[in-house]
């Protein structure tokens, strides 16, 4: 089973009355911790597999937010041929991916801080796809802010993705 994250976009946009969230761009953790908060309040799913598990118990509000601090980091390291590191640090999750550029391959190790082991430990993926994994997974989350909340969304650095 090959590594996967994805973000499926809410079904519909959400009420004006709902997004009273005011994004400013000076902290982008908070930011993005605002924005997974919005989009917990609709439909969209933060999906992962990978590592012997088809589905992890991941959310949208946490999980999914501890990703999106760490996305930008972890594409510009892949994208200059540099190690990257993603900690989904919530508790009852406790896995950190670290990403390893090799060549024309990527060898992303997964690391249990549960009693949950995966297996197998390390996943191989050409640095294209593993690249294209993480750039995805922030294509997928501008799209479901944009659909969710197409003006607010368009005010944060996320209008960009």
């Amino acid at each position: 089973m090959t590594m996967k994250m994805s973000l499926t976009s809410p079904s519909v946009e959400l009420a004006p009355d709902l997004v009273e969230i005011e994004f400013s761009d000076s902290d982008y953790e908070s930011l993005a911790m605002d924005a997974c908060q919005l989009l917990s309040e609709t439909d969209a799913r933060f999906l992962v597999s990978g590592f012997g598990q088809e589905e992890w118990p991941v959310s949208v509000s946490y999980d999914l937010s501890s990703v999106i601090e760490q996305l930008p980091q972890a594409i510009d390291n892949l994208q200059s041929g540099r190690s990257a590191e993603i900690d989904l640090y919530g508790q009852g999750i406790e896995r950190r991916l670290t990403f390893t550029p090799t060549g024309g391959t990527t060898e992303i190790r997964c690391v249990s801080g549960t009693a949950w082991r995966p297996d197998p430990e390390v996943e191989v993926l050409s640095r294209a796809a593993a690249l294209e994994l993480l750039a995805g997974l922030a294509a997928d989350f501008g799209s479901a802010l944009r659909r969710a909340a197409p003006e607010l969304a368009m005010g944060t650095p996320f209008a960009k993705w």
